[in-house]
């Protein structure tokens, strides 16, 4: 073999490895392989321009700031008569609810662990102050839950309206909007502590 070829041959095999670097580098290289993907197939294509699905996907993003599950308590009757946080008569014979920290006037539906009892109220007060409660019941709503008598007092809260809004009808399927609401809440999630 002469000079020039066995230089051409040394500069060839130096340049392959570069060349498969270079290759490895662009973005098509970071895609996931088909089969990985296949896996999101099933889920329907978001419906973004759906406002029920809008709504749902806002109420969860403010959900997700707040404490929405945990133990209830209730008033004692000493609070009847008094004003509330935003201005009203508690009156301990109608629905109503206090939290620490949702907006007032936001309506939520409240679910009994122990019974399976749901009921709509709206958060019209400040509340409880005991670290172990996240939601303070007037004694009719703690009686239609069965809060008042259960054993466990374990509640879950699902934000059905903000401020100066409607509720959401009560024959609203949730099940068919979760895994879009929990795709889009992660892909927010993410995008915020990127930045």
């Amino acid at each position: 073999m002469n000079f020039r070829a066995t230089t051409a041959l040394g500069a060839l095999l130096l340049a392959a490895p570069m060349l498969e670097a270079e290759n490895a580098l662009r973005p098509e290289a970071f895609a996931p392989a088909q089969p990985l993907m296949g896996c999101y197939e099933h889920v329907a294509p978001v419906r973004a321009h759906d406002p029920l699905f809008q709504r749902i996907l806002k109420y969860t993003q403010v959900a997700v700031k707040h404490r929405v599950a945990g133990l209830a308590s209730y008033y004692s009757g000493f609070f009847d008569g008094r004003k509330t946080a935003n201005g009203e008569i508690f009156r301990n014979g109608r629905f109503s609810a206090a939290h620490l920290t949702l907006p007032l006037g936001t309506w939520v539906e409240v679910k009994s662990r122990a019974t399976g009892k749901k009921l709509r109220m709206r958060v019209n007060d400040r509340g409880p102050y005991v670290k172990k409660f996240c939601l303070d019941l007037s004694q009719a709503a703690a009686r239609f839950l069965g809060v008042d008598v259960a054993r466990d007092r374990y509640v879950d809260i699902r934000i059905i309206a903000l401020p100066g809004e409607e509720p959401l009808p009560e024959d609203v399927d949730y099940a068919q909007f979760e895994p879009h609401v929990e795709a889009a809440t992660s892909t927010a999630a993410m995008a915020t502590t990127a930045q």
